[in-house]
C-alpha cells in the first residue's frame, strides 16, 4: 500500500524566517525563534541585512549562498581541527581529545511529543560552503527524549535515527538529507549535526594550505508522520 506524507511539518521554524532579531555577526543562531545549540559551540544564524565579512545571504564569510527556502538560513561546523593532538592517546578511540574534533549542533525543541509506534519523515538541506577545505560523512538529525546541554564543543555520542553516510562535497549546492524512522513515543527535540556513532569520515577537498573545517549550511527542516494512503473506493 502506498505511503504519503502529506501531514503538517512538526518543526516550528524550519526555515530560520521568525527571528527575535536580525543577526550581525557570528555566533547568533539563538536569534532564530525556538533554535540554540546543545554544546558551547555555537552556530550562525544568516541573513542578508548583515555584513558580508560575517552572516550575510549571499554573501558571508564561509562563502556565497542563496537560501533553499525563505530568506534565511543557518549554519554550523560540522568538524573543525580545534584542539592539541594526543599522539600518546588511542588513534582508534574516536572520544579521545586527541580527535582534534570540534562541532556544533543546532536544537529545536517540538510543539509535542512524537507518538509511539507512528513511522516519521525527517528531511532537511545543508550545503557545503565554499571557503571549506574539508567535507564530511556523519550528518544526520537526533529526535532525544532529553534536552541536552553539554558544556564542551566535542562530537555527540548519542545515535541519530537518520544520517547520510556519503561524504557530502560539493561546495556551493544544497543537498537533501531525508530518512524514516518509528517513535518510541517520548522524542521532544531535534538535533541536527554530525554523528561519528553512526558514521564519520573526513575529506581533504583542496590542494595547498587547508583551513581544516567543514562548514555547511542549513535550510528547510520538515518533520511529517508517514500514513498508509487510503485507496479510492
Amino acid at each position: 500500500m502506498a505511503q504519503t506524507t502529506d501531514s503538517p511539518n512538526l518543526i516550528p521554524n524550519g526555515s530560520f524566517e521568525d527571528i527575535t532579531k536580525e543577526p550581525n555577526t557570528f555566533d547568533q543562531l539563538s536569534r532564530a525563534e525556538g533554535w540554540d545549540n546543545v554544546t558551547i559551540g555555537m552556530a550562525e544564524l544568516f541573513s542578508n541585512r548583515a555584513s558580508a565579512k560575517t552572516v550575510g545571504i549571499p554573501e558571508n564569510f564561509y562563502g556565497t549562498m542563496e537560501p533553499q527556502d525563505g530568506d534565511r538560513y543557518a549554519g554550523f561546523f560540522a568538524w573543525k581541527d580545534d584542539q592539541r593532538r594526543d599522539y600518546d592517546g588511542d588513534p582508534e578511540d574516536p572520544f579521545m581529545p586527541g580527535w582534534s574534533a570540534y562541532s556544533e549542533y543546532p536544537w529545536i525543541a517540538l510543539p509535542r511529543l512524537l507518538k509511539e509506534g507512528q513511522e516519521y519523515e525527517i528531511s532537511f538541506y545543508v550545503a557545503l560552503a565554499g571557503n571549506s577545505d574539508r567535507a564530511v560523512a556523519g550528518i544526520g538529525a537526533y529526535l532525544s527524549p532529553l534536552k541536552l546541554n553539554y558544556q564542551n564543543r566535542s562530537f555527540l555520542r548519542e545515535r541519530p535515527q537518520v544520517v547520510e553516510e556519503a561524504i557530502l562535497k560539493e561546495r556551493g549546492v544544497w543537498v537533501e538529507i531525508k530518512g524514516r524512522f518509528k517513535a518510541d513515543g517520548d522524542e521532544e527535540y531535534l538535533i541536527i549535526g554530525t554523528f561519528p556513532t553512526a558514521i564519520f569520515d573526513t575529506e581533504r577537498i583542496i590542494e595547498g594550505p587547508d583551513n581544516q573545517y567543514a562548514y555547511y549550511y542549513l535550510d528547510n527542516i520538515v518533520l511529517k508522520e508517514v500514513h498508509e494512503e487510503k485507496s479510492a473506493e
